[in-house]
């Protein structure tokens, strides 16, 4: 099985849309075997993939209180399972501030019990923040994709990411997770700023691999829908053709 994060210590630069999306993409290919794990306290991806009332959620599988197949679920989109994050009311956080500073490799217990169950791809949705959850999530991944902004602001997140990376690495004595591939979100060729960046990153970052999204409103109707945006007929080319990039090369390795 194979573990991606999308992760970026900066709010707004469409790490929910992303893993949503990424997910969705690799579900069409892969039914019933692609997991979503929804690790941000705001449950935005379980918000977005499932309307019903939850039984149980990751918090629960984390602190003891429910087994891991009770708290996966089948979410509204097309082969598409997640392990969701209740927002409201939900216990992401107060495991995050109590006994996760104690298990860092808490999320690596889950992740090989979903791969027991017989999932081939897992995509892991975190919050902007770097604490126990972020941390546990990510070295318990193969891989993590940061989501940026074509503007200065997602350049300087960039380095933070990437300095933090560093050190999580050395303070738990492991390579994971691999870090290769950046998006740029939400770029607008209209905007001569947003083209200059895509051109500095090619070359400043000529060893990752680079996915250039546009920006395109199907993602905020869909995510109202709750669908994916191949449900809503309504994606740009453009945006199908980069995510289905994304999808193949990521889930190649």
């Amino acid at each position: 099985m194979k573990t991606i994060s999308i992760a970026l210590q900066k709010g707004g630069t469409g790490k929910t849309v992303l893993s949503v999306s990424l997910a969705a993409a690799l579900a069409r290919q892969n039914p019933g075997r692609v997991l979503l794990v929804d690790c941000d306290p705001q449950g935005n991806s379980t918000e977005w993939t499932f309307s019903q009332t939850l039984e149980s959620e990751l918090a629960g599988v984390l602190l003891g209180k429910c087994k891991l197949k009770d708290a996966i679920i089948a979410s509204e989109f097309p082969g598409l399972s997640v392990l969701p994050t209740a927002g409201l009311g939900g216990e992401l956080k107060v495991w995050d501030e109590g006994a996760g500073a104690r298990r860092p490799f808490a999320m690596r217990e889950v992740i090989k019990a979903v791969a027991a169950l017989g999932f081939k791809f897992c995509i892991l949705d975190l919050s902007p923040g770097f604490g126990a959850i972020e941390r546990a999530a990510l070295v318990a991944s193969d891989e993590v994709i940061t989501p940026i902004m074509p503007d200065p602001f997602g350049l300087s997140g960039l380095e933070i990411f990437t300095k933090n990376l560093a050190d999580l690495r050395n303070d738990l004595e492991t390579q994971k997770p691999e870090y290769r591939r950046i998006i740029i979100n939400a770029v607008d060729n209209r905007i001569r700023q947003h083209g200059e960046i895509v051109e500095d990153m090619r070359k400043e970052a000529a060893e990752f691999s680079l996915y250039v999204f546009p920006v395109d409103q199907v993602f905020r109707r869909a995510e109202t829908e709750h669908k994916s945006i191949y449900d809503m007929g309504t994606a740009k080319k453009e945006t199908l053709d980069e995510l289905e990039r994304l999808a193949a090369e990521a889930g190649e390795g």
